[in-house]
């Protein structure tokens, strides 16, 4: 069916029956329609679930990523991204090697190995 015909079809028909015409029971306003107990309950459950299926995604990672390791097989190491408040920083600055220019010894050798190992270990 051609685009056109679909478009005048669409514009050239009305809905039957019409949905809001008369559905609801006497007294009861549109505004007072909810899902009620068991659309929370099937809302819950859905959440409940995503949950529990995330933990074991977390779960199933984390060993294998262990198990890779214990192969010997290089694994990157997750960043870590951390937030200081400014004046936490003033009597830490010269430990940081950036801040200061220099290099760090007590910098730990993941740092830079996980930049270059991560782009040869996709797959």
């Amino acid at each position: 069916m051609s685009p056109l015909v679909a478009g005048a079809l669409s514009f050239a028909t009305d809905p039957s029956p019409n949905p809001t015409e008369g559905t609801l029971r006497p007294g009861l306003e549109e505004w007072e329609v909810s899902p009620g107990l068991i659309g929370f309950v099937v809302t819950f459950a859905l959440a409940i679930a995503c949950v529990l299926l995330f933990l074991n995604l977390s779960k199933h990672l984390r060993k294998a990523g262990h198990n890779a390791r214990e192969q010997g097989l290089p694994v990157p190491e997750p960043e870590v991204i951390s937030f200081r408040r400014a004046d936490a920083d003033s009597g830490s600055g010269a430990r940081d090697p950036e801040a200061t220019g220099t290099s760090d010894a007590s910098a730990s050798p993941s740092d830079s190995g996980s930049s270059s190992s991560s782009g040869g270990s996709g797959g």
